[in-house]
């Protein structure tokens, strides 16, 4: 690439990195953006410390798992430097769920990026850079059915980089133990670290109920109706 063409590229990245909603509708071709999804891509990009932990209260079906995929692609992007790169982990209920829904999404607007395309590698388990892919990556996680509360908080264990995030899907049944390994990446006070969650609000015991309520002081919490 000449100096001019690479140039335009780190601009575009670093602009891209300020402003993620410019990604999504240039690359991904989305025409409208709701007013909630911009709310949370812009949360993604803040530095503001209120705003490391994200939680998105949502009805059914008004794209939530886009918006995690979004901000996915944005942080594999538009984070790192040499010899840091950016690693992220992304879980959800069951691995059947992860394996339908979130997954899928990541392939899906991967489909619609000449960029992407060329420079990623989408596979069932990670996405990955291609000249970078044993450090450069989200992978995908899950825990077996008869895991205890604090085996599958191990389950995010082992995200060490300046640049790290967790995308937690269909979060309102997943105990608060997840969180403690993801909480362990953002202690080692990295560059860039976010921990993203998403679903319906189905029990008094789970992660989303737990950010609203005796959580609420961390996290930047976005609802979001029918």
């Amino acid at each position: 690439m000449d100096t001019d063409n690479l140039t335009a590229a780190r601009s575009r990245l670093l602009r891209w990195r300020e402003n993620p909603a410019a990604m999504v509708s240039e690359e991904f071709h989305v025409e409208h953006i709701d007013a909630w999804q911009v709310k949370a891509l812009d949360a993604f990009a803040s530095r503001d410390p209120d705003k490391i932990r994200i939680s998105l209260q949502a009805c059914v079906g008004p794209g939530k798992s886009a918006v995690l995929c979004w901000c996915g692609w944005n942080f594999l992007a538009c984070y790192g430097e040499p010899g840091e790169h950016p690693k992220g982990a992304a879980v959800a209920i069951t691995w059947e769920n992860i394996q339908d829904n979130l997954w899928p999404e990541f392939s899906k607007w991967q489909s619609r990026s000449d960029f992407f395309r060329a420079a990623f590698q989408w596979t069932k388990t990670r996405v990955f850079a291609k000249d970078h892919p044993e450090t450069w990556f989200i992978s995908a996680r899950s825990w077996p059915k008869t895991a205890s509360a604090d085996d599958r908080g191990k389950t995010l264990s082992g995200l060490h980089s300046k640049y790290v995030l967790a995308l937690i899907d269909e979060s309102g049944e997943i105990p608060v133990e997840v969180l403690k390994a993801a909480e362990q990446a953002l202690s080692t006070a990295p560059k860039f670290g976010k921990i993203l969650q998403a679903g319906n609000s189905s029990s008094l015991d789970g992660m989303l109920y737990a950010a609203s309520s005796v959580q609420r002081h961390l996290w930047f919490v976005i609802r979001i109706t029918g």
